[in-house]
């Protein structure tokens, strides 16, 4: 006969200041190969008694992310629900993003459709999470401080405003430009005055816009001396 233990307890989600608790413990034995003390833990909270950080291990402790060890001042053990609360939190801070080729920041060419790998970018960097990345070859965008070598960060769909930064797709070419509504015309404009605009003209517009750039990376030691 089956004995029915009743309903299982759901265990509440960390808090926010329990998650940084748990977030010190982790970097100070990354840093330490050793747990931090209560001590430690107060210090690091601005709290002046170590009893009071010693709620928010507790409370730890019953959710499953610690063990600890009576007796002894660094008694903490992690368990496997912190490690795999670390591997999420190091992959929320991170983006890896495609590298699909080269484009054109010149006269429109060919874009290289060739897979250069990934590239890996705190989360931070951007306000928007891009969809690929293309190396930039050419110099007609030099006026807006784009330059050879530079990486794109290129954001697919969505709105395209007047004055953004394209990547354009016209007559099977693919090229890098400034995307302009002027005097009932569209305009790809370059920020190089050696480059003259180029018309869209109405059999054009489909499929024109690949994707916006919503940002920029450029190595410092390919910066040249450039400010």
């Amino acid at each position: 006969m089956a004995i029915d233990g009743g309903p299982t307890k759901k265990i509440k989600p960390l808090t926010e200041r329990q998650e940084e608790v748990l977030r010190f413990i982790l970097s100070w034995m990354q840093a330490n190969s050793s747990p931090p003390t209560i001590t430690e833990i107060a210090n690091h909270l601005g709290i002046p008694y170590p009893k009071s950080a010693g709620t928010h291990l507790e409370a730890l402790e019953k959710k499953g992310y610690i063990q600890r060890i009576p007796g002894k001042a660094r008694g903490i053990r992690l368990t496997a629900k912190s490690s795999a609360f670390q591997d999420e939190s190091i992959s929320s801070e991170w983006l890896t993003i495609p590298r699909i080729g080269r484009i054109r920041a010149g006269v429109a060419t060919g874009s290289d459709p060739l897979s250069e790998g990934q590239i890996t970018i705190p989360s931070s960097f951007l306000s928007e999470k891009p969809d690929f990345v293309l190396s930039v070859v050419g110099d007609s965008m030099i006026g807006v401080g784009i330059y050879e070598g530079d990486l794109a960060f290129i954001k697919k769909g969505g709105i395209v405003s007047n004055g953004d930064i394209i990547v354009a797709q016209i007559q099977g070419e693919m090229t890098l430009k400034t995307y302009l509504h002027q005097n009932g015309r569209l305009l790809l404009r370059a920020a190089n005055p050696s480059y003259p605009d180029r018309i869209v003209f109405p059999e054009d517009e489909a499929g024109l816009v690949q994707g916006r750039m919503i940002g920029l990376f450029r190595s410092l030691s390919r910066t040249g001396g450039r400010g």
